[in-house]
């Protein structure tokens, strides 16, 4: 039967005082010989030759004097032996992980080249603890199911803490990677205009854009791809000791309105709310603080809503004159032709099955 690299490691494994033995052996000395020399006691010398206490380098030392090789040699040897020990003990770890990275979305991070392309699960838990930067499933749970210091949400309310918790790493990992300007609440309000501009007029590289502009903000803008089985549309939070404001957007549902919404929604947070707060949205199952939400809810409603009145007037026209309403209520709003279609499908006066509506409409994918 084919042993597994873990059994073949623990059946290879030598303690350096096989060597020690060896050696004083064939010098002919005894080990109550060889303890005397050395000077140590008999239980001492029985714990060096089993392995039970180090090389440290006044053995080594002793040893040269005494068996005529080296300290460096016997240092090495002691050196090989904790990385074999090493070895064994992270592959047995590994071992008692592969039930832990079941949840998670592993072909999703594979698909990124985030995970190693490979089915073995001890490879894949190791490859998963470094994504996260935790030492052990222990730790994860810690931080993204328990309230941790460095995340106040506690996932363990949700269906799939191990997906959710994967998009967010994401963000805080692609945060790490933005060379920010020092956060201005001030100077963040004066640019809500330019964002705004962005939202009417987008350029081809309007994602780009606005990312830009956050940059110089200070504030973290983190676009994220949805993961599966991850039911949750943006995020507030401040991160690196609470110095730094971020937002994580999704491309989940791929609507320009929604993905503005959950912008100023997040932006919202951002500006009005406390540093130590953490704030997830499209999660129905976890605690929120419900004033907080409403209050972001308005500072997107502010920007993006259109009065119900405007939107009643589309009920009786055809669909040509739909689009050149919707283009005129555009011009006179100044705001996105997108932005128009899907509120009119949210209030039920333009089927969401529309293909000609929804050609004014733009996809976000990213």
């Amino acid at each position: 039967m084919k042993l597994s690299i873990l059994e073949a490691k623990k059946e290879l494994l030598t303690v350096p005082g096989d060597t020690i033995l060896e050696t004083f052996e064939t010098l002919g000395i005894s080990q109550t010989e060889l303890g005397e020399r050395l000077g140590k006691n008999k239980g001492k010398m029985s714990e060096l030759i089993n392995g039970k206490t180090t090389i440290t380098n006044e053995t080594a030392r002793r040893l040269e004097m005494v068996l005529g090789v080296s300290a460096s040699f016997w240092l090495n040897l002691e050196q090989s032996y904790q990385q074999e020990v090493l070895e064994i003990q992270t592959l047995e770890f590994l071992e008692n992980c592969k039930d832990w990275i079941k949840n998670f979305p592993t072909a999703h991070l594979k698909k990124y080249k985030l995970l190693p392309d490979t089915k073995d699960k001890a490879i894949l838990s190791e490859a998963l603890l470094k994504f996260f930067g935790v030492a052990s499933p222990k730790q994860w749970e810690d931080i993204y199911c328990e309230e941790s210091i460095s995340f106040k949400i506690e996932l363990k309310y949700t269906s799939t803490p191990e997906a959710v918790s994967t998009w967010l790493r994401l963000g805080e990992l692609d945060a790490k990677k933005i060379n920010l300007k020092e956060f201005d609440k001030k100077r963040t309000i004066q640019h809500i205009e330019e964002i705004l501009e962005i939202c009417r007029n987008p350029s081809n590289e309007w994602l780009n854009d606005l990312k830009h502009l956050c940059t110089k903000m200070g504030i973290a803008l983190c676009l994220v791809p949805s993961v599966p089985k991850a039911p949750v549309y943006g995020a507030a939070r401040w991160i690196n000791n609470k110095s730094v404001p971020m937002i994580q957007l999704t491309d989940r549902n791929k609507d320009y309105n929604s993905f503005w919404f959950s912008f100023f929604h997040e932006l919202g947070h951002i500006l009005k709310h406390k540093k130590s707060d953490v704030f997830l949205e499209g999660l129905k199952d976890i605690k929120q603080d419900n004033d907080k939400e409403a209050e972001a809810d308005e500072f997107a409603k502010k920007y993006l809503d259109i009065p119900i009145d405007e939107l009643i007037k589309f009920k009786l026209l055809n669909t040509i004159e739909k689009k050149k309403a919707i283009k005129s209520l555009a011009s006179k709003l100044k705001i996105n032709q997108s932005i128009i279609v899907s509120q009119l499908q949210r209030v039920k006066l333009i089927p969401y099955n529309d293909l000609v509506m929804n050609q004014l409409k733009l996809k976000v994918e990213f």
